[in-house]
């Protein structure tokens, strides 16, 4: 009965760590795993989860990604960079990780490609939120107030164009806005 009981035991950790999700699989980089299946777009089968670390670090980041990340808005993206002196690639991640490039209505009422508050867009920045460009326009010149009100800190302005300034200013800044600053800071580097 021990017996059986160590054999169901260690087959079922094996189980749960060779079909376990990826994350979990990153989590231990250690642990000998194999994979049939490519880990990450383009790299190919990983046979050991080490190996998919110094690939993804190796990997430089194309040139003009920040084309990628702004997709149809692109023209938009680059003529906001030059209007507020903002990176067009931070102002591409901002409209990637805001709306993958759509332009839509958030469940919040943010409207367009950069998720500008219809209250924010027309009494603070003075555009239409209903027009891509402006919206970009008005979304970055935000941004660019917010670096400037919290003294070119990123990760704060980045929260704080989630959350809402005072969120930032009282300190009680929700998960989801550290998150998004991540998710932006890591695509605009």
């Amino acid at each position: 009965m021990k017996k059986l009981l160590v054999a169901t035991m260690t087959a079922g950790l094996s189980f749960f760590f060779i079909g376990a999700p990826q994350p979990l699989q990153r989590t231990l980089p250690r642990f000998p795993v194999k994979m049939t299946t490519p880990l990450l777009h383009g790299l190919g089968p990983i046979h050991d989860v080490s190996t998919a670390t110094s690939q993804v670090t190796a990997t430089p980041a194309p040139r003009r990604a920040w084309r990628l990340l702004a997709g149809i808005y692109s023209t938009d993206v680059l003529y906001a960079a030059k209007q507020t002196g903002l990176s067009r690639k931070l102002i591409a991640a901002v409209v990637h990780v805001e709306s993958r490039g759509r332009n839509l209505i958030s469940s919040a009422g943010a409207i367009g490609p950069m998720q500008l508050m219809p209250t924010t867009a027309s009494k603070v920045l003075h555009v239409n939120p209903w027009q891509p460009r402006a919206n970009i326009i008005g979304g970055a010149r935000y941004l660019r107030r917010l670096l400037t009100r919290f003294h070119g800190q990123l990760r704060l302005a980045l929260e704080a164009y989630n959350a809402g300034p005072t969120a930032v200013t009282e300190g009680v800044i929700p998960i989801p806005a550290v998150t998004y600053a991540k998710q932006v800071m890591a695509l605009a580097a």
